[in-house]
Order: structure tokens, then sequence, then C-alpha cells
């Protein structure tokens, strides 16, 4: 739906999963690819959560990394935990309610919350088609079991980097481990002669990397199914100070029209990028998903992004180096 990735691939990702996971995620498919801004289901079909508000890294893009970032307008790090309790009231509601799709890695880093895989075992059980994790990979190998066991649908693990000193400058140590790591993931999916979970390998193009861009597609080409090149979006924003609106947007936003994202406080956002923690739209405490997604909250960012009102959703779509 959006244009801010760039895919490398061998294979049709979206033929595999159809065959691997039948009608319902074919049904599914057809639902995401018919949403637009006047044609929109009553609850979202997708919903990210943050699993746990803190990080194992530092990656200087992210305004987690607050040395970096010093103009962000919203609160991170404050460790709060999204309890197995919290996210079974969500699965439960959208069980009913046609949810096809989660991410339990918006945000921070997932695998830091021990529950992450039992969550994803029980909305696997609960009839949700496709689940995915984003991660950064540190802590991979001790999970690769449960990866497995839990129906794991995707594994997205973030790298941004073919050369350890970039990634040491980008994200800090541990380039060595989440190779091998993964590696050892990929090498264990092949001895299973299992085709999930489909693994994806991801790198932001910034001026610090961009020349080994290249170089990361070949080496990780024929390893992963599939590997997405990202255009970085430049956090250290103050969204009060003075923006040069007459730039072009870079991609055009539908997250709202399709998707909620959950933080681990229980703060229901309308999209998952950090810019969306400005405007939630409820607490799934106080709240249903439902009703959030059909709140005047919800619609007045959706005309935001329709007539490029949105402050947040403005500078989002524009922001870059």
């Amino acid at each position: 739906m959006q244009d801010n990735i760039s895919r490398y691939t061998q294979k049709d990702i979206n033929d595999i999963l159809s065959n691997e996971l039948g009608e319902k995620y074919v049904n599914y498919r057809k639902e995401w690819e018919s949403v637009n801004y006047s044609n929109f289901p009553d609850f979202p079909l997708h919903i990210d959560f943050e699993m746990q508000d803190r990080c194992n890294q530092s990656c200087t893009m992210c305004p987690r990394n607050t040395n970096k970032h010093p103009n962000i307008n919203y609160k991170v790090n404050t460790n709060s935990k999204l309890s197995f309790d919290l996210f079974k009231k969500v699965i439960d509601e959208g069980k009913s309610n046609g949810l096809k799709s989660i991410n339990l890695g918006a945000f921070a880093e997932p695998l830091l919350n021990k529950d992450v895989f039992k969550m994803i075992k029980y909305a696997t059980d609960n009839g949700i088609v496709d689940t995915r994790i984003i991660t950064n990979g540190l802590l991979l190998e001790k999970y690769i079991d449960d990866i497995f066991d839990s129906g794991l649908v995707n594994l997205f693990v973030s790298l941004d980097a073919f050369y350890e000193s970039t990634y040491n400058d980008i994200r800090g140590k541990g380039m060595t481990i989440v190779k091998e790591s993964l590696e050892k993931f990929l090498n264990e999916r092949s001895l299973r002669k299992s085709i999930l979970p489909i693994t994806r390998v991801s790198f932001v193009d910034m001026k610090k990397n961009r020349e080994e861009k290249m170089r990361f597609i070949e080496f990780w080409r024929g390893k992963v199914d599939f590997i997405d090149i990202q255009v970085f979006d430049n956090y250290n924003i103050d969204i009060h100070d003075d923006f040069n609106f007459t730039i072009p947007k870079k991609w055009n936003c539908f997250s709202p029209f399709a998707r909620v994202a959950i933080l681990s406080n229980g703060d229901i956002l309308p999209c998952c990028n950090f810019f969306g923690r400005n405007i939630p739209i409820g607490n799934i405490n106080i709240i249903s998903i439902k009703d959030a997604f059909n709140s005047k909250k919800m619609n007045s960012v959706r005309q935001g992004i329709l007539n490029d009102s949105l402050r947040n959703c403005s500078i989002c779509q524009r922001v870059g180096e």
C-alpha cells in the first residue's frame, strides 16, 4: 500500500504464503488490496504491537536514541511491558471482528518480552492468518525452537549494514551475533523442511551505509526470502517548529484506513510510525479497538491525511535526510 520500501526477491512471497496458508490468506490479501481512502473496513485488518518500551540497541536513526533525537515530542524508554492479558483482550476482540494480521515488533525490540511467542501461538490458535516479528536479532538464537512451535509466519531481521564497522556506527555492537544466529535459524528451517516463517532482512538507506547497499543485497539474496530497502525517516524534528510543507511527499499513507498500533501501556495509535505517538486515539484499557477505529479522533486523522492538514502526518510523509 505504501511506496516507501524497495523490495528485492527472487520469489513470489504472496504465492508462497497462499500455497502454505490457503484460502484464508488469499482472502486476507484481497481485503488488504481493496482498502483505499474511500473504502475501508470498520475494524483494522492489521494491528502492530509494541512489546516493551525499551530496546537493547541504540540505533542512530531511532528516536529511542535520545542523544541523537533531542527534539522528539513524546516519551520513550519507560520500560512499560505489554502483558499477555492485554494482548489476549485485543486478539479476542479481533477474532470476532475480522482481524487478520499482527506484528509483534513495532517501535522496540520484541524479544525482550519473554511472552512474545506465547502471544504468537495464541494469535495463531485463534485464527490470525498472518503473524510477524521485526527484531534486531540479538536474542534470536535462544528462541529458535519457540519460533517454529508458535506458528510464526514472518520473521523480519533489521541489519542496515554490510560492513561491521558501519553496523557498529549505526546500530551498536552485535553484527556477528545477529548474522550467525540468523544463519543458524535458516539452517534449522532447512533441516525441518519448513517454508515458514518467511524471512526478511532490511536496510534503512542512509548516507552512512548507501555505498554498501548493493553488497548487502547481493550477500543476502538467495539466503533469505526477501530484502527490503527502506526510506530513511528523520524523527529529530520538533513538530511545533517551522517546516517546509512545499516539499513533495515521499509516500502516501493508508495506515489509519487499515490498521492501528498498540503501545505497551495500552495506548492505541493510528499508525506504527513514531510520529503517531503524538496523536493517540484511545487506550485499550478504556475503549475497544472497534470504537477507537471508528472514533471522531481516528476520522480526524484520516481527514488530515486526505487534505494534508494534520501536521504530524504531513511532516511524516515528507521528512528525510
